[in-house]
């Protein structure tokens, strides 16, 4: 085969959203190289593990997206750099969630606290922490900062929130929307409100576009949580029913809690709860939660937020830009991984 049609399949395999932030977000992965090249060698391999390891890289096409999706100039290399920046943040949380998980694949891959441990894991997460908002800091844009602090502080509530509910059977779907809101639609909300202050847009814009990212957000963590589920490992490079074995009440398995018959809702919360966790018991739960319709309603969930994604963006200008913002949300509800 050659490299011209070789070249031509992975091309043709990207998804179409890509193609429109294809060439930042190859610059991106240049800074993230450079940025996490540490002259301590533990901190760079460990770094260069997660890096390497490659992934969606959505947060930084949203970024990219947003700022091309507004009709105005912007400066690419702070765009390229800010990209960067929410991608290092989110490897950075990754590498915490790792730990805190007890996860030992990621991606298909070894996780990095298998290789080196909690300590170095977390330590590295943070080292990445410190290069992100080194990068906001020369690039100083108060405006911006602010956008991604908060966010990741309202990450890191979300993640302490779902810690504290893990094993409570009485987690209502309100509660887990507020926090999956928090620890995963939130960023990506400041991810599109930096792309367009980058690009200069008007105030309305400016919302819109955050307001896509919090939808896309929540409709993205609901597929994810049900991938978990009904997911093929060998796509997403998790084992099946890793948060019943964590203890954690996502959608999926709250509908089928309020669906089951009493019986069934009992065997649920203990397993919930920890006991007799085996891979029989989560292919129960997610036998019941199939035959309760609670997967089908946890997509139709996850559906109505990509519909008011794709309608928050009606209001800009018609763009490539815009178009693959509103082909990423349809994606959000094909995709497998």
């Amino acid at each position: 085969m050659s490299a011209s049609t070789a070249s031509a399949r992975d091309k043709a395999r990207t998804p179409k959203f890509l193609l429109s932030a294809e060439n930042e977000l190859r610059r991106v992965e240049e800074v993230l190289s450079w940025e996490l090249a540490s002259n301590v060698e533990t901190v760079r391999a460990a770094s260069s593990h997660i890096l390497e390891a490659g992934g969606k890289r959505l947060r930084p096409t949203l970024v990219i997206l947003s700022a091309k999706s507004w009709p105005g100039e912007y400066n690419v290399d702070r765009l390229v750099n800010i990209a960067a920046v929410t991608e290092l943040i989110h490897m950075a949380t990754l590498m915490h969630d790792d730990v805190i998980d007890g996860a030992e694949r990621r991606r298909g891959r070894t996780t990095a606290n298998t290789f080196w441990g909690n300590q170095i894991s977390v330590l590295t997460g943070d080292y990445m922490l410190a290069k992100a908002f080194s990068i906001l800091a020369c690039d100083a844009d108060a405006k911006i900062m602010q956008a991604l602090s908060r966010a990741t502080v309202a990450m890191t509530e979300g993640e302490i929130s779902q810690i504290e509910s893990r094993g409570d059977t009485r987690s209502v779907t309100p509660y887990y929307l507020s926090t999956i809101r928090d620890k995963t639609a939130a960023f990506m909300s400041a991810c599109c409100r930096v792309g367009a202050i980058l690009a200069s847009a008007m105030t309305d814009a400016e919302n819109s576009l955050a307001g896509y990212g919090l939808n896309l957000g929540l409709a993205f963590q609901i597929t994810d949580d049900l991938l978990d589920l009904v997911g093929d490992p060998g796509q997403t490079g998790k084992p099946i029913g890793g948060d019943i074995r964590e203890g954690k009440a996502t959608m999926p398995v709250i509908l089928a809690l309020e669906r089951s018959s009493s019986v069934e809702k009992t065997k649920i919360e203990r397993i919930l709860a920890g006991h007799d966790v085996t891979s029989g018991n989560v292919e129960f739960v997610r036998k019941t939660a199939e035959e309760t319709g609670a997967i089908e309603a946890t997509r139709e969930t996850a559906a109505g937020y990509v519909k008011r994604a794709t309608e928050d963006v009606r209001g800009i200008p018609r763009s490539p830009a815009r178009q693959a913002l509103e082909d990423l949300a349809e994606y959000i509800l094909q995709r497998e991984r």
